[in-house]
C-alpha cells in the first residue's frame, strides 16, 4: 500500500508509470541488476536498462558499471531538492517566458470552478491576496481548511470576520459571528455553502457538499463582492438583534463608507416603504385613457 501510495505521489510530479516502480524497487533493495529490478518492479525486461539509464541521466538513479552493472536510488532527501531546484527552475522559467509574450489576452471577470478540492484551493489563493479585508460564511468543515492561510492573513493586518450558523472552531484567526449550532444538526436541512470576498473585489461563491456537483462562481466583479458581502452583513446584523449587541463598528468595517452615508440620508427621516401594496397602476391608467378618448364617448 505504502508503494503504490509513493508510485502515485512520483507520477504526480511527473515520473512515468515504469520509472517510478523502479524507483521505488531500488528504494526497497538497494544496489539492484536490471533483472532483480524487471522482477521486483514488474517492469518489462526489454525495457528496464532503458527506464534505469534514464533514471540515471535524470540524477534520480546511481549506476555502478560493475560487473555485474548495478543500479541504486538516489536518497529521498536528495531527490527532494533535486526535484524541488527542478520545480523551482521550472516555475522562473515559466514566469519568463509568459512575461515575453507579445500578447495581452483579456482575463475572464468570472469563471466556474468544479469539484471540493478546486473550490478549497481557490479560496485560500482568494485569502491569500487579501490586503485589507475578508469577509468570509460558511461551515466549520471549509472554513477550517483556509485556517493558516487566515492566521497568515491576520498577520498581515488583514481585517478578517468569519459568519456560520454552526459553532465556529476556537481555533480559527479573525472575528467570530455564529449561532453555534451543530453541524450535524444543520446538515439535516441545510447544504454545505461558502463564501469568501477579500477587499471588495474578489469573491468565490460555491456549493461544498464535497461531491463531484460542486461547483463554484470566483468572481472579480465588484458589484459580485459587494452583494455578497451585504448578505453576510445582514446575516451578522440578524444575529446580533437578536441577542441585542451592537456590531455597527464592525458594520462600518465591512462595509466602509456605505454606512455612513447611508444613516446621513436616514437623518432626514424620509417616509419609509414597509410592505405598501401597489396594485394594477396599469389598468387604472387605461380605464382613464378610454374615458377621455371620443370613441370610448
Amino acid at each position: 500500500m505504502a508503494d503504490d501510495r509513493l508510485i502515485e505521489v512520483l507520477g504526480a510530479v511527473g515520473f512515468k508509470l515504469n520509472e517510478a516502480r523502479a524507483y521505488v524497487a531500488l528504494l526497497r533493495a538497494g544496489p539492484s541488476t536490471g533483472y532483480e529490478v524487471s522482477r521486483d518492479a514488474g517492469v518489462p525486461r526489454s525495457a528496464v536498462y532503458s527506464v534505469l539509464r534514464g533514471l540515471v541521466v535524470q540524477g534520480v538513479a546511481r549506476r555502478d558499471a560493475g560487473p555485474p552493472e548495478r543500479f541504486s536510488a538516489t536518497p529521498p532527501k536528495a531527490l527532494e531538492g533535486l526535484l524541488r531546484r527542478r520545480f523551482d527552475g521550472a516555475t522562473t522559467a515559466l514566469r519568463e517566458a509568459i512575461a515575453r509574450l507579445d500578447v495581452s489576452p483579456d482575463a475572464p471577470d468570472a469563471f466556474t470552478v468544479a469539484g471540493y478540492d478546486r473550490i478549497v484551493d481557490e479560496a485560500t489563493r482568494i485569502v491569500t491576496a487579501a490586503r485589507r479585508r475578508l469577509v468570509l460564511s460558511g461551515w466549520p468543515r471549509e472554513l477550517s481548511k483556509l485556517a493558516p492561510a487566515l492566521t497568515a492573513a491576520q498577520r498581515r493586518g488583514v481585517f478578517v470576520v468569519l459568519f456560520s450558523h454552526a459553532r465556529l472552531p476556537e481555533g480559527l484567526a479573525g472575528l467570530h459571528f455564529g449561532y453555534g449550532l451543530r453541524e450535524a444538526d444543520l446538515e439535516a436541512f441545510w447544504a454545505h455553502r461558502l463564501v469568501v470576498v477579500a477587499d471588495d473585489r474578489l469573491s468565490l461563491l460555491g456549493a461544498t457538499e464535497n461531491n463531484r456537483s460542486d461547483r463554484a462562481v470566483v468572481s472579480e466583479t465588484a458589484a459580485i463582492a459587494e452583494i455578497a458581502v451585504s448578505q453576510i452583513a445582514l446575516d451578522i446584523t440578524l444575529l446580533a438583534q437578536r441577542h441585542g449587541v451592537d456590531v455597527t463598528g464592525v458594520m462600518a468595517q465591512m462595509l466602509g463608507d456605505r454606512v455612513g452615508r447611508l444613516d446621513t440620508l436616514l437623518a432626514a427621516a424620509p417616509t419609509p416603504q414597509l410592505g405598501a401594496s401597489v396594485r394594477e397602476p396599469a389598468a387604472r391608467g387605461t380605464a382613464r385613457a378610454r374615458r377621455a378618448s371620443p370613441r370610448a364617448r
